[in-house]
């Protein structure tokens, strides 16, 4: 087997290799840690004796429509990266996603496996075409969230008996706009565990401008470390060690987890799996420098920043996720402030017109007051007064 070539580990590795291009460092980094847990599927894993955890995540990257090139963060490591390296067995899914559909690509690379894995990798850079077959088929994401897991998938399509996909790992890379995330009912979404198996790394502004992004031969050399690392990676397998001091670590955190929760009633059921992605991404992070397969507080320690820096913007993923019409007008004003940190009365209101009046904005406006997320106040310009709304915490 050849060596890896990636010194600084595959991560910054690879975000290095992304510089040149507009999408922004964020999603290049969600982008990475989807693409290598794609390659290990189920082949590595943490026994917990109850139950195993295997590295699989359900990655999903969000911002408005024509922000962040998320869709070309998806191809890059997707198809850049992911689909050149030399993994064995493995497969790639495109397209509108039915159960249907899915079973077949299980079922197909189970028959093709000699450990009877039913490995299969979504790769889907518009969350809409996904979106169609959830619409279309009521089982879809109720079946995601079953094989989130990796235990045995019972199935039956039409006029066959009952039958089980007893190894599956399904792995889903995606871009969606937050509108298109909400995939039928809030109380759907929510309440069936979907929304809790997924990471949405979301952003709200590009964070650089590259109107013509070009690889040096600095970033093709880079690419080529990176597919071979990648295969290596790929050809791993085994349980993982955890060290005393990760699981000391990891401890003290899990009993005192719910004094830093987020009250969103949308991100109940983020920290209710949140334990899991823990030891997931820590794996991730692991593999990420070396092959042997050992977890250290390091390892724990990294996982919990990133899933902090990522709990900042899951409200605005989830903005399109609400029990009524007024929430969702109170969630798109809301995010215009953010975009701002503060902003005139009247660029607000045009910001939002074309979705409701004066009168609706200010009933808005007084409610997010009335919950301490806002503030006001009056400045005077040019011998004109105007009213500034900016968020609480910046207030001075």
């Amino acid at each position: 087997m050849s060596q890896r070539e990636c010194k600084m580990g595959w991560i910054n590795t690879y975000i290095n290799y992304t510089k040149p291009q507009q999408s922004p460092t964020f999603f290049h980094t969600w982008t990475a840690f989807a693409v290598i847990a794609a390659a290990l599927r189920r082949r590595v894993w943490i026994n917990f004796d109850y139950y195993s955890i295997f590295p699989n995540l359900y990655t999903i990257l969000v911002s408005d429509s024509g922000v962040g090139n998320k869709s070309t963060a998806i191809k890059i490591g997707g198809e850049n990266i992911l689909a050149k390296a030399n993994i064995p067995d493995f497969a790639i899914m495109r397209g509108t996603l039915t159960i249907p559909y899915l079973i077949e690509w299980m079922v197909r690379t189970q028959n093709s496996n000699p450990d009877k894995f039913a490995e299969v990798t979504i790769l889907c850079d518009e969350f809409k075409v996904f979106a169609r077959g959830a619409y279309a088929d009521s089982g879809l994401i109720e079946g995601l969230t079953k094989l989130y897991d990796c235990g045995p998938f019972e199935y039956r399509l039409k006029n066959s008996p009952i039958s089980v996909v007893d190894k599956p790992c399904v792995n889903i890379i995606a871009a969606s706009t937050p509108e298109w995330l909400a995939v039928g009912s809030a109380a759907d979404f929510i309440g069936g565990g979907f929304s809790s198996r997924i990471i949405p790394a979301a952003i709200l502004k590009d964070e650089r401008i590259v109107p013509r992004p070009k690889m040096t031969q600095t970033e093709k050399a880079l690419e080529k470390m990176l597919i071979n690392d990648l295969s290596i990676i790929g050809a791993l397998a085994g349980q993982f060690l955890i060290t005393q001091k990760a699981e000391q670590y990891y401890d003290d955190w899990y009993t005192v987890r719910i004094k830093t929760q987020n009250p969103d009633l949308r991100m109940r059921g983020y920290y209710a799996k949140k334990h899991t992605l823990v030891w997931k991404l820590a794996m991730i992070l692991s593999l990420n420098i070396n092959d042997d397969l050992v977890i250290t507080e390091d390892h724990i320690e990294a996982a919990l920043k990133l899933l902090g820096k990522l709990e900042l913007t899951i409200p605005f993923a989830f903005q399109g996720v609400a029990w009524g019409e007024q929430a969702k007008m109170q969630e798109k004003v809301m995010i215009e402030i953010h975009k701002r940190k503060e902003v005139v009365y009247s660029e607000l209101l045009q910001s939002v017109h074309h979705l409701m009046g004066t009168t609706e904005l200010q009933q808005i406006l007084q409610t997010l007051k009335d919950e301490e997320k806002i503030d006001s106040k009056k400045v005077s310009t040019g011998g004109k007064q105007k009213t500034i709304i900016f968020l609480k915490e910046d207030k001075p």
